[in-house]
């Protein structure tokens, strides 16, 4: 099972909070200062799902290769193919792929919101991965 946030120290501790609190803040700062205004599009939505769906499958994998009294075998609880089944936890993962789309979306509508402006920092090249 995972470990419990209390428990982290030291680099694990380091790397919990790069992933969960300084990657999400770094990433709402790119979006409002460094990505051009009205460039995203819809159907980067859906381009944005693969790194998720890829993560999902490595970690299943990963899961499957180790010994069943691994500590921290599967990542995350909601992907614990052990204790919930596969079916359980493509339900999950269907549920959180729906939810991110719809984050997805939700940027891409907050993003048309957005005055345009010059933007001499962002590259001029248009895509979900510029």
């Amino acid at each position: 099972m995972v470990e419990d946030l209390d428990k982290l120290s030291g680099a694990k501790s380091v790397a919990n909070q790069l992933l969960h609190t300084v990657t999400p803040i770094g990433a709402a700062l790119d979006f409002l200062f460094l990505t051009a205004p009205r460039t995203l599009r819809p159907r980067y939505a859906a381009q944005w799902l693969a790194y998720p769906l890829l993560y999902v499958a490595f970690a299943l994998a990963r899961g499957a290769l180790l010994s069943p009294d691994t500590p921290t075998r599967y990542t995350y609880p909601f992907i614990d193919a052990a204790q919930y089944g596969y079916g359980r936890v493509a339900v999950n993962a269907v549920i959180l792929g729906l939810a991110f789309y719809a984050l997805g979306l939700a940027l891409v509508a907050a993003d048309r919101c957005r005055p345009p402006r010059e933007n001499r920092i962002s590259s001029p090249a248009e895509g979900p991965l510029k």
